[in-house]
């Protein structure tokens, strides 16, 4: 039977959190993708669209170690919200106005003054 010590479990700690972190980072690369290809000419490549992230269940506050790169996520988190939230607003006006180009019946064009 193997003995663990405090610095195991630790260290078992701080890898799920670095884990947790990669999967968060990478959520944030597919967000930037999807932004990217929103502003990228027509061929561009589609990009995989963001996942369903889950929270993890780690039973240890965040380590000390890794607090500058997930302030860093959460900077660029933040950043792309805004960035997706803007192009939400400004593709929700897009349609706005072409529905309202969109006519639902023809119109005269002309009126016959000899009536």
């Amino acid at each position: 039977m193997t003995t663990r010590t405090a610095t195991d479990v630790g260290h078992d700690f701080t890898a799920a959190w670095h884990a947790a972190l990669d999967d968060l980072e990478l959520e944030v690369d597919r967000a930037e993708a999807l932004l990217h290809a929103l502003h990228s000419p027509a061929g561009a490549a589609d990009p995989v669209p963001p996942g369903g992230w889950t929270p993890p269940a780690i039973g240890a506050p965040l380590p000390e170690s890794l607090r500058e790169r997930a302030e860093l996520l959460l900077e660029r988190q933040l950043s792309v919200a805004g960035r997706l939230s803007t192009a939400m607003t400004a593709s929700r006006k897009h349609q706005d106005v072409v529905g309202r180009l969109v006519e639902r019946e023809p119109r005269p064009m002309y009126v016959d003054a000899r009536l």
